[in-house]
């Protein structure tokens, strides 16, 4: 993740353009790259801002990298700029990551700069990026923070003992975790309804004898049943319940009961 974080960077610094009077002038950067990490390909999208000074050097002032979940703070980097601001070579950091690299300028559309850089991280990883530079008077905009889903929390009422021929029973009911903290089933605030859920029955050797699917109802309820066969086999069943929603994490529960012959309490 850093790997593409600091590929961002250097898609930021490198793209000066020497058709462009940069002195004392704000820059923002947009840029899309792809890096290789462990031997997986991930995506990363950045926005950053820096500064061109009078000397002709720049002057890195913010910056931040989208990767996947996680959003990672540029720190600081050098530039060394040859052969008339075509081609530059970049030392950078983020953390305890250092990176060396180089890069040209590829393309210029109007008064914008995209340039095409490759390189190696200290880890031995390796990067290539494309990167447009553009001047704004303005900040960049901030890249949304990815939406921190919430915990879900399930509930459920069941027959604890069945007979063969008899059915089995079992009621579900969703809660937000934080609203019901003393897991209680009945409680009359922070059930969900409309969550995906779905549940499958398993006798004692594992095989599934019931599935079942559906959204949760008025008051956060799911409930459904299951004849037990005669001659089914005793022991101990599972129920396994998984429920999902936009806004929160998805959860699998598991609760047991138990079958036993007709006649026996």
């Amino acid at each position: 993740m850093q790997l593409l974080l600091l590929a961002a960077l250097i898609g930021g610094l490198v793209a000066i353009v020497p058709t462009v009077s940069y002195a004392d002038s704000n820059f923002v950067l947009i840029g899309n790259g792809f890096g290789t990490i462990n031997g997986n390909i991930d995506a990363a999208s950045l926005q950053m801002s820096l500064k061109f000074l009078d000397s002709g050097k720049t002057e890195f002032q913010s910056g931040k990298i989208l990767l996947g979940d996680d959003i990672q703070v540029i720190d600081e980097a050098s530039l060394s700029l040859f052969y008339n601001k075509k081609f530059l070579r970049l030392n950078a950091e983020s953390g305890d990551l250092r990176l060396s690299a180089s890069g040209k300028l590829v393309l210029n559309v109007d008064d914008d700069s995209i340039y095409h850089l490759t390189g190696r991280t200290s880890t031995n990883d390796a990067f290539s990026v494309f990167a447009r530079l553009k001047q704004d008077q303005a900040p960049p905009s901030p890249i949304d923070e990815p939406v921190q889903k919430k915990d879900l929390l399930l509930l459920v009422k069941q027959t604890e003992r069945v007979q063969w021929k008899s059915p089995y029973k079992f009621t579900v009911r969703a809660f937000d975790l934080k609203s019901n903290p003393l897991s209680d089933f009945y409680n009359t605030f922070g059930y969900l309804e409309g969550l995906q859920v779905s549940a499958t029955v398993t006798n004692p050797v594992g095989t599934v004898i019931k599935t079942s699917s559906g959204t949760t109802q008025k008051f956060g309820y799911y409930d459904d049943s299951i004849i037990i066969p005669d001659n089914s086999r005793t022991g101990t069943y599972k129920l396994s319940v998984t429920a999902s929603g936009k806004d929160y994490q998805s959860i699998t529960q598991e609760f047991t009961f138990v079958v036993i012959p007709l006649g026996t309490s």
